[in-house]
C-alpha cells in the first residue's frame, strides 16, 4: 500500500514587472503642480530578498513586514485643488478609498505610513504649497485575506505618492519577498502489508488477520506553526467511511478483501475526516504520526488470491 502525501504549503515568490501607470490624467493637473525645493525621490525596500513565515491562522491585519525609508525635505505646490494620495500600481489592483493597498491576489496589502503626513489614502484633495521635512516612509505589508495558494511574484514598483500630476516619492521593491505559510516537509510513505497471507485468514466477514503500523513523518516544521491536523482521502472507492474502508485498487488481482486504516491504537480513522495530531509542539522541527492499517474481508464478494494494493492522500493542515 502507498500512502501519498498532499499538504498545504504556501511558498509564494512576491514580483511584479515595473510600471508606471498615473491614476490621473497628467493633461488635467499639467503646469498646475511644481517642485519647490527637492525633486522626485525614489524610495528603495528590500535591499536583499526578504522570507517571511506566516501562519494560516494569522488575523486580518496582522502586519508580516516592516520597513522605513527616509526621504529628504521636499516643497511641493500645486494651484488648483488636487489629490494628495497614494497611487497604487494598477497591475496590483485598484482602489479609491482608505489607506490598505492589495499586493494583487497574495492576500497581502500595503500601508505607507509617514512621520509627517501619517497613513497615504487613496483619497485626499489639497490646493497650495507645503514643505515637508525630511521625514521617514514606513512599508508595512499585512495579511489582508486567506492566503494565496499560488506561486504569486510582487517586486519593483508598488505605486507611489502624489501631488496632482507630481510623483513626490516612488515606492519600489528591489527584491521580491518570499512568502511562506509555515509547513513541514511530508515525504511519500510506502507500507508493506506483507506477502505471506493464507486465504484461510480471511474465513470469517471482517476479518482483521493482522496490523501494520507506520508513520507520517513531519519533517523540518518552521517556526510559526501552533497547530497541525490531518485526514486521509480515499483515491478509490470507499466502502465504509466511517470505518476507514477502501477498496483494492483496480490493477490488484485479490478479491474480497479490502484495506482498513487506523490510528496507532487500532481506531478506525474516518475517511474524509479532519484529526488533530495532539503530539505536535512548536517547539519541535520532526514528528510522526503513528497510523496502523489492516486488510479486511468484505462481505458479499468471492475470496481469491492475489496483489492487494490501496492508496490513499494524506492532507496535513498547519495552523
Amino acid at each position: 500500500m502507498c500512502v501519498s502525501n498532499k499538504y498545504h504549503s504556501l511558498r509564494g515568490l512576491l514580483s511584479t514587472a515595473a510600471a508606471l501607470v498615473f491614476a490621473y490624467s497628467t493633461s488635467i493637473f499639467a503646469a498646475n503642480c511644481s517642485f519647490e525645493k527637492g525633486e522626485e525621490f525614489t524610495a528603495n525596500y528590500a535591499s536583499a530578498p526578504i522570507a517571511l513565515t506566516i501562519p494560516r491562522d494569522a488575523p486580518i491585519g496582522t502586519v508580516v513586514y516592516e520597513e522605513s525609508v527616509t526621504v529628504p525635505s521636499q516643497g511641493f505646490n500645486c494651484r488648483v485643488s488636487s489629490p494628495f494620495i497614494f497611487s497604487l500600481n494598477p497591475i496590483l489592483g485598484s482602489v479609491t478609498t482608505g489607506d490598505t493597498f492589495p499586493l494583487g491576489k497574495t492576500g497581502l496589502s500595503l500601508r505607507i505610513k509617514t512621520s509627517h503626513n501619517g497613513y497615504l489614502n487613496a483619497h485626499r484633495i489639497l490646493i497650495g504649497s507645503f514643505l515637508d521635512p525630511s521625514r521617514s516612509y514606513t512599508l508595512e505589508i499585512i495579511k489582508s485575506s486567506e492566503l494565496s495558494s499560488q506561486n504569486q511574484r510582487v517586486a519593483g514598483y508598488l505605486g507611489s505618492h502624489r501631488y496632482g500630476d507630481l510623483d513626490l516619492v516612488k515606492v519600489n521593491l528591489v527584491n521580491p519577498i518570499i512568502l511562506n505559510t509555515s509547513s513541514c516537509e511530508t515525504p511519500d510513505v510506502s507500507v508493506q502489508m506483507g506477502d505471506d497471507y493464507y486465504l484461510s485468514e480471511f474465513s470469517n466477514v471482517g476479518s482483521t488477520p493482522r496490523k501494520v503500523k507506520f508513520n507520517i513523518k513531519l519533517n523540518q516544521c518552521q517556526s510559526g506553526i501552533q497547530k497541525v491536523t490531518y485526514a486521509l482521502k480515499a483515491t478509490s472507492q470507499v466502502i465504509d467511511q466511517q470505518q476507514g474502508i477502501v477498496a483494492l485498487n483496480s490493477n490488484s488481482t485479490a478479491k474480497g478483501i479490502g484495506l482498513k486504516l487506523m490510528d496507532d491504537a487500532g481506531q478506525p480513522i474516518a475517511l474524509g475526516t479532519t484529526y488533530p495530531f495532539n503530539d505536535f509542539t512548536h517547539t519541535g522541527e520532526n514528528f510522526n504520526i503513528s497510523l496502523s492499517a489492516t486488510y479486511y474481508r468484505l462481505a458479499k464478494e468471492e475470496l481469491k488470491a492475489g496483489s492487494a494494493n490501496a492508496s490513499v492522500t494524506f492532507i496535513v493542515n498547519y495552523l
